[in-house]
């Protein structure tokens, strides 16, 4: 029957002969003729053993590895050699090293712990995160109220002022917003295209003035808005 030492596990030739339903003496031959070869390629014969049969008398038998038992089945049919195949896993499995239940629980502990720190540092980084996330808003916040404050701002700004700014006369300033079709002129009054012109850019204000006759007169003067103003900033530098 098959043996588990320290060193390697070894199936008799009888177990062999048992499962695969053939006689101990016709199994004992062929390991014998196949020996040979076995002995020049591996330089070691077959273990040759002893057992005691139902009168007590010695008889021989062999102690095969496994590398020896798949050599020797190659000899065997199909079914004979699956079924060796089968009973040498099953004896593999049994003489696995088996965890005891204080392995299992310290291991299912450590990897419980794992995901635990592991889900901390989630935590902490999510924190960190929403703590910068503070922070940047905060610093934020005053020049937020800042442009909030100066766009709504009623403070009106002549063409002038805006064309100085960037660096550029009056003229050319009116010159290119009529190039990107932001406005057009009429009756020598330059007026937003109809897209822009809700959208708070500018305001008028009707200005009164005296003729040179006497009489009264009127003029609707249009000027820039903050929000206007910061339009045409952003529109120069895209």
């Amino acid at each position: 029957m098959e043996k588990l030492s320290n060193l390697q596990q070894t199936m008799s030739s009888r177990e062999i002969a048992e499962m695969t339903g053939k006689q101990h003496k016709d199994v004992m031959r062929s390991i014998r003729n196949m020996e040979s070869a076995w002995e020049k390629v591996g330089g070691r014969k077959f273990a040759l053993a002893e057992y005691s049969d139902e009168q007590g008398k010695p008889r021989p038998e062999y102690q095969l590895s496994k590398k020896e038992c798949l050599y020797i089945a190659t000899k065997f049919n199909d079914e004979a050699r699956a079924i060796l195949i089968n009973r040498w896993e099953e004896l593999e499995n049994k003489s696995a090293p088996q965890q005891s239940d204080a392995i299992v629980l310290a291991n299912a502990f450590q990897i419980l712990s794992n995901m635990v720190e592991d889900q901390k540092k989630q935590i902490e980084q999510r924190d960190q995160a929403l703590l910068q996330s503070k922070e940047v808003i905060a610093k934020a916040m005053p020049k937020v109220a800042y442009c909030e404050e100066v766009l709504q701002s009623k403070t009106n700004i002549t063409t002038n002022t805006i064309a100085q700014e960037l660096g550029i006369t009056a003229i050319k300033l009116n010159q290119i917003l009529k190039e990107k079709g932001v406005q057009y002129k009429q009756g020598g009054k330059w007026l937003l295209v109809s897209k822009f012109r809700n959208k708070g850019y500018t305001e008028s204000h009707t200005h009164t003035y005296t003729k040179s006759n006497g009489e009264k007169g009127t003029d609707i003067q249009t000027r820039w808005t903050e929000l206007g103003r910061a339009f045409i900033h952003h529109l120069f530098k895209n």
